[in-house]
């Protein structure tokens, strides 16, 4: 390998690293879907929901870059207009906080010590406006609309976190919470879109890391009967939670490159370049013997 080579490479190299996040836990379909089945937080007097997930790699911890959720909003519109204003409230959707929570995994997979947390303002653009050939449609349960033949109550958008600075894990629980006019901490007491804001759910194994435990949610809601148990571990407490087949929050993790990473390849490229010069001058001194 040439000197020019080495230094080619070395470029090369540092720029996949830099510009590099790289995907450690994703179930979100690519593209996305008009719509898919989704958690309400104020229907289902949620606080927080979340799994126990497994980052690909093998690695035994993660420096991670950020968070994706799937959100499905069931607002539109012309049922907020009125309600239009210059702070939280436009023509385009709407703001509401929403906050991700790391956890460790405990012993028996119960919810461990607190990790890190990041709230965003997140912006929710409407869900299209109802369609009247989804009037008589069984599933129209909020004035459906249609997407190419299909009706949908729903539509999706992505939110993203950053995690720049938090280390994690190979396994983690996360919760996604945010407040209602009925739930949260503090609950807001005031009606808004983000009573129809859920978070959406993925059907299919995620394509990258997996999911320890199929078919198991983690969950905070204030009544007894939504848990599985009927409340017996506990009600308005963030805890696991059986009976989810197939489903799982539809979420996407990254990571950023170990400092160590940069320091190793650094050193191996630089070790070629010593060989390259050595082999180089010998050759050289030979020619002129």
């Amino acid at each position: 390998m040439t000197q020019r080579m080495i230094v080619m490479f070395l470029a090369a190299s540092f720029s996949a690293f830099g510009s590099g996040i790289t995907d450690i836990y994703n179930n979100i379909s690519s593209p996305l879907p008009p719509n898919l089945p989704s958690e309400s937080y104020e229907a289902m007097s949620s606080y927080e929901f979340g799994g126990l997930i497994q980052f690909a790699g093998g690695n035994p911890t993660y420096s991670l870059g950020s968070a994706t959720v799937a959100m499905s909003d069931w607002a539109y519109y012309s049922e907020w207009a009125a309600a239009v204003n210059d702070k939280t409230i436009t023509t385009g959707g709407f703001d509401v906080p929403l906050t991700l929570n790391l956890y460790d995994v405990g012993p028996s997979d119960t919810v461990g010590a607190a990790i890190g947390s990041r709230t965003v303002d997140a912006f929710i653009p409407w869900r299209p406006e109802p369609s009247a050939a989804c009037a008589n449609a069984p599933n129209n349960y909020n004035n459906a609309w249609m997407d190419n033949g299909i009706c949908y109550n729903g539509s999706l958008s992505t939110v993203t976190f950053d995690l720049t600075g938090i280390t994690v894990p190979n396994q983690v629980i996360y919760g996604l919470s945010f407040n209602t006019t009925d739930y949260g901490t503090p609950k807001t007491g005031v009606a808004g879109p983000y009573d129809s804001l859920n978070f959406a759910f993925s059907s299919a194994s995620p394509s990258v890391g997996s999911n320890p435990l199929p078919g198991t949610a983690y969950w905070e809601t204030s009544y007894a009967g939504f848990y599985a148990d009927g409340g017996a571990g506990g009600v308005g407490t963030f805890r696991q939670d059986t009976g989810w087949t197939p489903y799982s929050g539809a979420i996407e993790f990254t990571a950023i490159p170990e400092p160590a990473s940069f320091g190793l390849i650094g050193l191996g490229l630089l070790g070629l370049g010593l060989a390259a010069k050595r082999r180089h001058r010998d050759s050289y001194t030979s020619a002129h013997n």
